[in-house]
């Protein structure tokens, strides 16, 4: 019988696609969230995807004319600036414990 020689299990790498967000400069002066607030983005556009018509999201910062979310959205935490007006407050479901 001939030994088995282990390697590492090959996966293909999964593409990120990416939200679209806000230049920085074009944010105002934003102020923190606290605690982060749940909220719904409307619209969001997604590099190669085009846009999702709604995303759940948590609200980190706001300014007068756009929202700072992080989103959780193919596995992995994605930040993105968006227009304030994209965006509405959500309710979350009661835990079951």
């Amino acid at each position: 019988m001939t030994d088995h020689k282990w390697a590492p299990p090959e996966h293909q790498d999964v593409p990120i696609y990416a939200a679209e967000s806000m230049p920085a400069d074009a944010v105002g002066t934003p102020q923190p969230v606290d605690p982060p607030q749940p909220v719904w983005v409307s619209r969001l556009r997604f590099e190669q995807i085009g846009v999702l018509e709604k995303v759940k999201a948590f609200a980190v910062a706001r300014s007068d004319v756009a929202v700072f979310v992080e989103i959780a959205w193919q596995g992995r935490l994605q930040r993105a600036w968006v227009p304030r007006d994209t965006v509405t407050t959500r309710t979350l479901a009661p835990r079951r414990d």
